[in-house]
């Protein structure tokens, strides 16, 4: 991914935009249909754009596929958490920005949650390939079953209503709280209910602390392909930031 460099000459057009391959984990429908990127991404990968000068070709996939092409140079990556392993192969970005790891339950099926312990003997919803961190993946099957599902909000909230799972994993931007993450699931999930069937006043409650708090997301690419976009990307951001502080 060279660095593209500008035209001289005060007649001279801009460069083309660089393309740059842009590494997604899949995030579905209920009918297993590609979702375009939520409105807070697509701003920032457009003010990317235009700072850097690239054209992002987006290609999402199932999130161990995507890590592969990633560890492979075939593109940067956002929003693969941070592990040690990966850390090792990847070089990450500055946070881009930040969210919240929450869990949702049934509102009759509540939990008191302060730490990993507390989802002993519990099953646990998440999106197939993913990991959630080094400390979540030592629990894993150990103090806790993880019971993996397809990228689809809508698939994922029915099994919970359904009691497939006891609470399920959902990150959320950092500045929202439980009552509005619980006020837009209500609204999200209204029209896939027709199918089920629920005890009256049973809703989705998010517990009202999160299973990890200020979650930098960040741009990441194959250390032995790094060719100074994530420097580029860094520069970019901390621009961004001075702009925000004005």
């Amino acid at each position: 991914m060279p660095a593209t460099s500008a035209m001289a000459g005060p007649d001279a057009r801009p460069a083309a935009p660089q393309k740059v391959t842009l590494l997604l984990g899949d995030t579905l429908d209920l009918n297993g249909r590609q979702q375009p990127p939520k409105p807070w991404r697509r701003k920032l990968f457009d003010y990317l754009e235009l700072e850097l000068n690239v054209s992002f070709d987006i290609k999402a996939y199932p999130w161990p596929r995507a890590e592969r092409h990633a560890r492979d140079g075939a593109g940067l990556i956002f929003g693969l958490p941070k592990t040690a392993d990966r850390l090792r192969e990847l070089r990450y970005s500055e946070p881009a920005s930040s969210n919240t790891l929450w869990l949702v339950t049934r509102s009759d099926a509540t939990f008191p949650f302060r730490t990993l312990d507390d989802l002993r003997g519990k099953t646990i919803g998440a999106v197939r390939g993913y990991s959630y961190g080094d400390e979540f993946e030592r629990g894993r099957n150990r103090l806790f079953r993880v019971d993996e599902d397809i990228a689809s909000r809508a698939t994922r909230l029915q099994r919970l209503l359904l009691k497939r799972v006891d609470a399920l994993l959902l990150y959320q931007p950092a500045t929202e709280s439980p009552a509005e993450i619980e006020a837009a699931l209500d609204q999200f999930i209204q029209p896939h209910l027709k199918d089920l069937t629920l005890p009256p006043g049973v809703h989705l409650a998010v517990l009202p602390k999160p299973l990890q708090v200020e979650n930098g997301m960040h741009f990441a690419v194959s250390r032995k392909h790094d060719d100074g976009m994530i420097d580029r990307i860094n520069a970019a951001l901390a621009r961004q930031r001075r702009l925000a502080q004005r």
